[in-house]
């Protein structure tokens, strides 16, 4: 199965499978013309009706022939590779084709020497029927991937020395619009079948760029693509892309900032799809298979069936959180979404991409995502009102990539460059004005290659792990390097507060948690001592509580708990049954989220109430025989003969077995030390030294 195809009043199809074109009707799928023979020795490739669906244009090779769908006759013979109709009074009036060679141009350097370009040649030509004589209507060079129009008015054009598609007018050969994509091998490029909207299809890096004609407004996203070519229509209110993979239709609502799945459907009986149709209207879907049967599928019927499929097996991860904590954006291996925490509903959900990174304006109007290659900003209540700019560099591969909110106007990116020549890399730090865009100023600098970046919330710092700190001064436009006091002490697990005025992480070297003000790079508090961290949270500041300005959530690896503690004194507030890697504090740092599944909510108010007067004992380790507590303190000390079978538990713990009892018959406890000495062990041990001494006297 190669081609299907609707006629204009979607009465019929046209289907093509084993070299042999078929007419069938779109109620009943019984056959109604065909199969239409081979033309000399030709297989059929492509098909498109007349504006009245009486005859169809079979393409076979270089030439393309009318038949008579009616009579099942052949009318005429055109030469071309490419042909449409172009819609007018007459039932087939006039057809434009298109051909293309590629001419060689020599020519001399200064030198002498012989210099030998191929361009590729395009010639495209209008077909009178009742006279059968063409007549040329422009000639292009250096074309690329072509499509024309469904309606016949335009041709589109990717350029291949260009990240730039044409649309060239067929009636009066001028190059009306031009549409920059983001780089990449360009596949192929289609039309809606209203000629309004105009697809292109890119193989490495696999996407998907579509664009408006009537406002060349553009959406790009990734996605993975089957066999057979993806189709997208205009709907009245939206629009919707219909992406066949394997032996599924994903159907997706495509807008300014992307797209996002509405639904997959499938038949269990149908195998290998190689060629998809949707309706005008998109109720109606013609899947063809690889066994060359052709269905109809029902999209209406099939949304309803998925729309009750519970997804909550897929465990989401906090990837942004707006300023005051009321949004935030997860990101699961389906969707992006951004929820409300007040009412904990789903705002917007667009598609995930790997490496996506979402900033939020310091107003929490807008959202900025950015991916591998573009940068797209949008209003959160009018996702419509938005715009796409590549901020990257040509030629150069973009990873490690950072965005933030410098003001409601200005966005800050940052990301590592790829350099082949070395094992260094480059840092390069943006800011742009994205009303325009224009880009206010731009730091290439160079780095090593195993250096992590890390951008402020706020966007004017820049902390280059194993490299240095950047602090950018917005009054005087300058970016450079700032000191922070023990900075070595800035290696892994870097985490900054909501506004961008603190951060802290992990030093490699005494494994302690620091906190630095980002402003002045002095340090908050004092390190605090945690073994094996997870993940590090900053709140904001929390000026309505009585418990401190700024509190930290730090959660540890093989735990199920997390710490709270307060930035400036370094006091344990509290440890709370936790799960998940990564936590954010919400709605002004009075609550704490962490990325389980569902999203779990703590209150941190009751939290810090809870324990502020006490804590449960959680020992966090032995020194010399001593249990260490919360804030290192002792505790207690265990003898020696008990030490290598001591096994400190955390907060929570579960017991395995048809038991849940303890066995405490050997249990020794006490007010003292020397109480808890287990005398058998004791009076074994005494036996033992006595047995030595005789032996070395």
């Amino acid at each position: 199965m190669t081609c299907l195809v609707f006629s204009p009043d979607e009465k019929t199809f046209a289907f093509i499978s084993d070299g042999n074109v078929y007419i069938c009707d779109s109620e009943t799928g019984h056959l109604i013309s065909g199969p239409f023979e081979h033309e000399r020795y030709s297989s059929p490739e492509y098909a498109c009706f007349s504006p009245n669906g009486t005859h169809i244009l079979v393409r076979y090779g270089h030439s393309g022939v009318v038949w008579d769908i009616e009579r099942g006759e052949k009318q005429f013979r055109i030469e071309g590779r490419h042909f449409v109709f172009i819609q007018c009074g007459h039932w087939c009036g006039r057809i434009v084709s298109m051909d293309e060679d590629e001419d060689d141009d020599d020519d001399d350097d200064e030198d002498g020497s012989s210099i030998q370009t191929r361009l590729t040649r395009i010639r495209v030509k209008l077909w009178d029927v009742e006279n059968g004589t063409p007549k040329t209507l422009f000639e292009m060079m250096g074309g690329g991937v072509t499509q024309f129009s469904p309606d016949g008015q335009f041709l589109a054009v990717g350029r291949k020395s260009e990240d730039v598609i044409e649309l060239w007018n067929v009636e009066d050969g001028k190059n009306t619009r031009q549409f920059p994509h983001p780089p990449g091998h360009l596949k192929s490029l289609h039309f809606s079948p209203t000629s309004d909207i105009l697809m292109a299809v890119f193989e490495e890096p696999k996407r998907i760029c579509v664009w408006r004609l009537d406002t060349q407004e553009m959406a790009s996203f990734s996605v993975d693509i089957g066999y057979a070519p993806p189709v997208v229509i205009r709907a009245p209110l939206t629009s919707h892309l219909f992406i066949p993979l394997f032996d599924r239709v994903g159907i997706r609502e495509v807008s300014m900032t992307g797209s996002h799945m509405i639904f997959e459907t499938k038949s269990p009986t149908t195998p290998w799809i190689t060629s998809i149709c949707p309706s005008c209207d998109g109720h109606r879907i013609l899947v063809g298979s690889g066994d060359g049967t052709v269905r109809m599928w029902d999209v209406n019927l099939a949304r309803n069936q998925v729309a009750t499929m519970d997804t909550q097996d897929d465990v989401r991860e906090v990837i942004a959180v707006s300023p005051s904590g009321k949004m935030v954006a997860t990101q699961s291996t389906r969707s992006v979404e951004f929820w409300d925490t007040t009412t904990w509903e789903v705002v917007r959900r667009m598609d995930t991409e790997f490496g996506m990174k979402i900033a939020f304006s310091p107003d929490e109007n807008q959202v900025a995502v950015l991916s591998k290659s573009l940068i797209t900003v949008w209003d959160i209540n009018n996702p419509e009102n938005g715009l796409s700019f590549n901020p990257w560099p040509t030629g150069r591969d973009v990873y490690d990539r950072k965005v933030a909110f410098l003001t409601s106007d200005h966005v800050v990116i940052c990301a590592k460059l790829w350099r082949d020549d070395d094992d260094d890399s480059d840092a390069l730090l943006q800011d742009w004005h994205v009303t325009g865009p224009t880009r206010s100023f731009s730091l290439d600098i160079e780095i090593p290659i195993v250096s992590d970046l890390f951008l402020a919330p706020d966007g004017l710092t820049v902390v280059i792990s194993y490299y240095g700190i950047y602090s950018w001064n917005h009054d005087t436009a300058e970016f450079g390097p700032f000191h922070f006091t023990s900075q070595e002490h800035l290696d892994e697990g870097l985490a900054y507060s909501p506004d961008g005025k603190l951060v802290a992480c992990r030093s490699r070297k005494d494994k302690d948690i620091r906190v630095w003000d980002t402003r002045t790079g002095q340090l908050c508090g004092k390190p605090i001592t945690m073994p094996q961290v997870l993940a590090i949270a900053l709140s904001p500041a929390l000026n309505h509580q009585s418990l401190g300005n700024r509190l930290i959530a730090i959660r540890c690896w093989n735990t199920n708990t997390s710490s709270l503690f307060d930035i400036d004194t370094g006091h344990l507030y509290a440890q709370f049954w936790s799960q998940g890697r990564d936590m954010a504090f919400i709605r002004d740092g009075t609550k704490l989220m962490t990325s389980t599944n569902p999203l779990t909510i703590q209150d941190t108010a009751d939290l810090t109430v809870k324990h502020r007067d006490g804590y449960k004992l959680n020992p966090r380790g032995m020194k010399d025989g001593w249990m260490i507590g919360q804030d290192n303190e002792l505790l207690f000390w265990v003898p020696v003969e008990h030490r290598n079978n001591l096994c400190p538990l955390p907060q929570f713990e579960t017991i395995w077995g048809q038991s849940t009892k303890l066995n405490l018959s050997n249990f020794r406890d006490g007010n003292k030390w020397t109480e808890c000495i287990d005398k058998e062990w004791s009076k074994e041990l005494e036996d033992k030294e006595k047995k030595i001494g005789r032996l070395l006297g």
